[in-house]
């Protein structure tokens, strides 16, 4: 029974790979479950008894593309080594790294974005939410070290995250270079945290 599971993840883990790649050649719309059975050296039908249709494998992509990016985050929010100072600014970083690479040369991918910001909003809010509270981890420390006087941190982690949303976002990857988005991260999150300052 477990060794079927791991087989049934494996294979729904080829699927979102193969159909990713796809999408970011030839884009969302123009992609069929067809083509992407083929991608995977499957039949058409077998396809469907692990996704339903294009639309929730475009939200299977979305949602790994998001927890690949909680997962960063949670790496720099609970890496001791680090002050909260550098924390938010290594959040920022670490997401725009990861997201100038997923769509920086992949202009394509930009209609399965909006594909999800229109139809699978729920995915997204998801993300926002654990995002969110891990910001809220940092910013929490920083209170508890007296770096920061922050009276309500899910208000404030709501707030950063719509600050930086230019760096964690896919929409701006292709419209400049990672080194300019660098310096601009950089000198936001200096920004955030002198504001945040007890």
């Amino acid at each position: 029974m477990k060794l079927a599971q791991e087989t049934t993840e494996a294979t729904k883990h080829n699927i979102l790979d193969k159909a990713f790649a796809r999408f970011g050649h030839y884009g969302f719309g123009k992609t069929t479950m067809a083509e992407i059975a083929k991608d995977c050296d499957m039949s058409a039908g077998n396809l469907y008894r692990y996704f339903e249709n294009k639309k929730e494998i475009g939200a299977g992509c979305a949602q790994r593309c998001m927890q690949q990016k909680l997962e960063l985050v949670r790496g720099v929010v609970r890496n001791n080594k680090l002050s909260p100072d550098i924390k938010l600014q290594q959040f920022a970083l670490e997401i725009l790294a990861f997201m100038h690479e997923q769509f920086s040369d992949q202009s394509a991918l930009m209609e399965l974005v909006d594909f999800i910001s229109r139809e699978r909003w729920d995915v997204v809010q998801k993300y926002m939410e654990k995002e969110r509270s891990l910001i809220s981890e940092i910013l929490s420390e920083g209170n508890r070290a007296g770096l920061y006087n922050i009276p309500d941190v899910m208000k404030t982690a709501k707030g950063i995250q719509a600050a930086l949303i230019k760096f964690i976002a896919p929409r701006y990857m292709d419209a400049f270079s990672l080194e300019e988005l660098r310096s601009e991260a950089a000198e936001v999150t200096a920004l955030l945290t002198k504001g945040l300052k007890a």
